[in-house]
């Protein structure tokens, strides 16, 4: 398979494959929104009887919450992969099955 061959429109096997590449690397807001949890206080646990340090929390839960995103995109991602893999495997095995159809009707 060419990595010029058009897929839809004017997109390319290679444009995909750079646009997903931009995707696994596009890893600057991440460390940015760690940072800015970081940078936030727990503040304190206020008056007594009160819930206690729920910034603390907060700010773990939306750790948590970029993380898993992040690892859903990766999956997608690795599926992706696995199935552009079988894909280009099937197509090698029907390119040698025609290849060796065609060299059984020339002889």
């Amino acid at each position: 398979m060419s990595n010029t061959m058009k897929i839809f429109g004017d997109i390319t096997v290679a444009d995909i494959l750079q646009r997903i590449n931009n995707i696994i690397n596009q890893t600057g807001y991440i460390t940015a929104a760690c940072e800015s949890l970081a940078a936030m206080g727990d503040g304190d646990s206020g008056e007594m009887n009160s819930p206690g340090n729920v910034m603390g929390e907060a700010k773990a839960n939306a750790l948590v919450g970029i993380v898993q995103s992040r690892e859903t995109t990766n999956q997608q991602i690795l599926r992706l992969y696995e199935k552009m893999y079988d894909d280009m495997i099937r197509l090698n095995e029907l390119d040698d099955q025609l290849k060796g159809t065609t060299v059984a009707h020339i002889e």
